[in-house]
């Protein structure tokens, strides 16, 4: 049998797909009886552990593409690591896309992973332009959107709470006292970044405050540009939210050289809830995604539409994590 596929091997060795992914991929993961005994069946069936050779062969396979913007930010450094891992409880192998922000190169993994007759893909996409490659895809075989919401209702998505994490960020700064609350954006044009900023505006306006977004000019590094705005402003905000994480870090490191301290002189909020952010100084108080989460259902929404299930669209909810970056401000 020259065709056997990762199920035939599971169901004549009587274990799940799981195991005989990790009988060949990660042997010391499972017991050395079951993997000899996995092995033995895989051998007798004359299956393959060569992807390219068995999608090739049975114009099917196990590659999952995840398509992602930008793997320079740590949030989707984290988010990769985890859907990586969630694929694998299922059999499947990851394959890493980056597009650097851009639709065509979108495009082309889309292309790439359909000639790799992969069973479904993984997109985080930061820009409407992204997904218009993602119908194509979408017309022959299955695509899950992580991070956004997508107008298309047959289109399954998994996202968080932007405008609930923005709120419990707020609020726990109006909590510890502050009144003058600013919000860094990140890179402008992003679905996330502008939910984000919305939900800022119409938060701080229900609060009775006066929104502050706190800009970088265009050719001036982030952090360095949100400071000079913060510095220039008549009255400083006490507090500031930032749109991820990955900018939170760079405002605390420009205001730390300047001399500003974190959080005596300024508070600051992330939003993601890396690992990352309990290494620096101070220890950033982030809104905390599931990221874990959003790796792991996305696979299952994959899975779920190969089986012919209903289309869904999951929205989580964040949890504030609490660290060191914010403090009641200076009397």
């Amino acid at each position: 049998m020259t065709d056997a596929s990762i199920d035939d091997v599971a169901a004549a060795a009587g274990v799940h797909r799981s195991t005989v992914s990790r009988a060949f991929s990660n042997p010391t993961a499972v017991r050395a009886q079951t993997r000899e005994h996995v092995l033995r069946v895989a051998a007798e069936l004359g299956y393959s552990t060569n992807p390219l050779a068995q999608a090739l062969r049975r114009r099917s396979s196990t590659l999952v593409p995840l398509v992602i913007p930008d793997i320079t930010n740590p949030f989707f450094a984290e988010l990769a690591r985890a859907t990586a891992a969630a694929a694998e409880l299922r059999g499947y192998q990851l394959v890493l896309c980056v597009t650097e922000n851009g639709g065509s190169s979108t495009a082309g993994y889309v292309n790439a992973m359909q000639a790799m007759y992969s069973p479904f893909g993984i997109v985080a996409p930061s820009t409407r332009v992204d997904l218009e490659a993602l119908r194509t895809y979408g017309s022959k075989n299955r695509v899950v959107v992580l991070d956004r919401v997508e107008d298309d209702p047959t289109v399954p998505t998994v996202t968080v709470d932007s405008r609930r994490g923005v709120e419990l960020a707020f609020e726990h700064l109006a909590l510890l006292g502050h009144r003058a609350i600013a919000y860094a954006p990140g890179i402008v044009g992003t679905y996330t970044a502008q939910d984000r900023h919305e939900a800022y505006e119409q938060i701080a306006t229900g609060h009775g405050t006066q929104p502050l977004v706190l800009g970088a000019p265009d050719g001036v590094e982030l952090g360095a540009g949100i400071v000079d705005h913060w510095l220039a402003e008549p009255v400083r905000a006490t507090a500031i939210i930032a749109s991820n994480d990955a900018v939170a870090f760079a405002v605390i490191a420009e205001l730390e050289s300047r001399g500003h301290r974190v959080p005596d002189e300024v508070s600051v909020v992330g939003f993601d809830g890396l690992d990352l952010g309990a290494h620096i100084a101070p220890r950033l108080t982030s809104v905390r995604q599931p990221i874990a989460d959003l790796g792991r259902i996305a696979v299952d929404l994959g899975e779920g539409l190969l089986d012919g299930g209903p289309v869904r669209h999951e929205v989580l909810q964040p949890t504030l994590l609490l660290r060191s970056s914010t403090a009641g401000p200076r009397s």
